[in-house]
């Protein structure tokens, strides 16, 4: 989602000759460049008739900025337009919280003021009504279902209690999906459970480890996941990549994946992981991995230290309504 010019074009290129199918994008990536890059792949590889429309998967996700009923069709179309297609095949609310009307959000102002980081909320977007925005904007999904222009909805970073307020004036009920960081540092097994129990697929990001993150926050856990000897200890037991036992970690559990690359050999070995049925990380592999589950906080410790993308949003941990 940072990738530069032509980058994103040529990704998908050469990720189709690989096999994939499944494309993943959304609004505000690349500075609001990144679906153009992506429609261009998609003209090309549908009038060149190297694969037809129907056989791709493609996802992009309304920006918080556009929270509210029209603001969100708006959204869509102007998503439609930059990817040249009638429609996406999953659309989904990219974040659950408010757009601010600032980028220069003073610390101090937030820790004193009695709404928080809300104190920087874009008109409409407060702590008292931000619930309802969301409803409107589910609203909108749910017409754009109707009107042919998704054929999917979803969510991504909801928690449960943002799950549980959108069902009680939702028509369109499960989402499809709710795309969440999801990695053995913080496995999120509660919130996975509630989805199981509502039909929610979960889609993981941040399968390897976040990208936010700096050298301070991977020390206090211990090191980036990809350099754990927990990780590398599996993966040379089974003759794969580091990437791919924790990549399999999440497909094992039924949880979707979607690994970002722009290097052919990352593509190829990412969809090995997830394609190959004839491995599968065993019983004592999976204890292994759950001993690095550093979600639940005790006293003392640094209660964000498992969030590791939107590490810059002041809302990163979505405790709000």
């Amino acid at each position: 989602f940072k990738k530069g010019s032509g980058d994103v074009q040529q990704a998908i290129l050469d990720a189709s000759r690989l096999g994939y199918r499944h494309f993943d994008t959304a609004f505000i990536y690349g500075g609001e460049q990144t679906e153009k890059e992506v429609g261009k792949a998609i003209v090309e590889l549908t009038t060149t008739g190297m694969i037809p429309r129907s056989e791709l998967f493609l996802t992009t996700k309304q920006w918080r900025a556009y929270h509210g009923y029209d603001a969100t069709l708006k959204c869509l179309d102007l998503s439609l337009k930059r990817l040249n297609v009638d429609y996406v095949d999953l659309y989904l609310i990219h974040w659950p919280g408010p757009a601010y009307n600032t980028m220069n959000r003073r610390k101090d102002v937030m820790e004193n003021a009695l709404n928080g980081p809300f104190v920087y909320a874009k008109d409409g977007h407060e702590t008292n009504n931000i619930q309802k925005i969301r409803g409107e904007t589910w609203r909108a999904m749910e017409d754009a279902v109707y009107q042919g222009k998704c054929k999917a909805i979803g969510v991504s970073n909801f928690t449960i209690r943002h799950l549980e307020a959108l069902k009680k004036t939702a028509r369109i009920w499960p989402p499809a999906v709710n795309q969440i960081e999801l990695h053995p540092y913080n496995p999120q097994n509660e919130l996975v459970q509630y989805c199981r129990e509502e039909d929610i697929i979960v889609e993981a990001y941040a399968s390897l480890g976040g990208q936010d993150s700096g050298k301070r926050k991977w020390s206090n856990l211990g090191g980036k996941l990809l350099e754990r000897n927990e990780v590398h200890t599996i993966a040379s037991k089974h003759n794969k990549t580091e990437a791919q036992v924790l990549l399999k970690w999440a497909t094992q559990q039924g949880h979707v994946v979607i690994p970002k690359s722009t290097k052919q050999n990352h593509m190829k070995e990412n969809l090995e992981a997830v394609s190959d049925m004839l491995w599968k990380l065993d019983d004592d592999d999976l204890k292994s991995l759950a001993c690095l589950d550093q979600s639940q906080v005790v006293e003392g410790d640094d209660v964000e230290k498992t969030r590791l993308c939107w590490v810059r949003d002041p809302l990163k941990m979505l405790d709000f309504d």
